[in-house]
């Protein structure tokens, strides 16, 4: 079962996309995305396992996004989320949105 919610962030140009997945019995991911509202275009793919704990704005360009990856789920991340320029910052360094899952499976690999 399967529940997609849309946010409007960053002054309308941005949609964050939440959808609840069932993961085990009783598990409940809140997978997430960001994608351009004006275009459609993917900023940050929708990943199912990727739980989104919290999104706050920082400023009109700025998300701060807090969330865990499942299975394991023991670790929390913290991001940046530049969707302008679709790039994301953690731990201190710079990288592309279009590298956000493969950079995040690799981290726990």
């Amino acid at each position: 079962m399967r529940y997609r919610q849309e946010k409007i962030l960053c002054n309308g140009n941005f949609k964050l996309i939440t959808e609840m997945n069932e993961f085990r019995m009783s598990l409940w991911i809140n997978g997430f995305g960001l994608e351009n509202a004006a275009t459609g275009e993917e900023v940050l793919p929708l990943i199912s396992y990727f739980n989104l704990e919290t999104i706050e704005e920082v400023n009109e360009e700025i998300l701060k996004i807090k969330f865990r990856i499942y299975p394991d789920g023991s670790k929390y991340y913290s991001v940046e989320v530049n969707p302008f320029s679709k790039r994301f910052k953690y731990e201190g360094r710079m990288y592309s949105t279009d590298h956000f899952y493969n950079f995040f499976v690799g981290e726990t690999l």
